[in-house]
């Protein structure tokens, strides 16, 4: 039985103190070609470019909890009328979320320092014998 890839999504969320705190997003993730392509890997000058850029955030934006002054939500499809720092800050929170490990997924603690790691093999240093060098021999 083989694995699934599952599908990839990124949660946006902006810290305390941050001016859109409280505001959600789902998005997308996008397959390494295609990364690579808009970080221009490959070919500099393939690159996306800002505008190029959004348009990849407008297609991967799946899903928001952003309302209207009367709580009514906003569809995700009205993101590009939205305020450009509403949305230039949710763009750059998706590439970072792109290029980052995921806060939610966090790096195992750190193990105790000094010791021998359970079940490691001990190796034991003993100075190496010199060995004749066969070419010495050679007549």
């Amino acid at each position: 039985m083989g694995f699934v890839e599952p599908e990839s999504t990124i949660t946006l969320r902006f810290e305390p103190g941050h001016r859109y705190h409280g505001l959600e997003a789902v998005c997308r993730s996008m397959s390494i070609g295609e990364y690579a392509q808009g970080m221009g890997w490959y070919d500099e000058s393939a690159a996306w470019s800002s505008g190029e850029t959004l348009e990849h955030f407008y297609a991967a934006l799946v899903s928001w909890n952003l309302v209207d002054k009367n709580q009514q939500p906003i569809p995700v499809t009205d993101a590009r009328n939205r305020d450009q720092r509403l949305i230039r800050s949710l763009n750059d929170a998706w590439i970072t979320g792109l290029i980052s490990v995921h806060g939610a997924d966090p790096l195992a603690d750190a193990s105790a320092p000094g010791g021998t790691p359970p079940g490691a093999p001990v190796i034991p240093m003993q100075p190496v014998t010199p060995q004749p060098d066969p070419m010495s021999q050679v007549s």
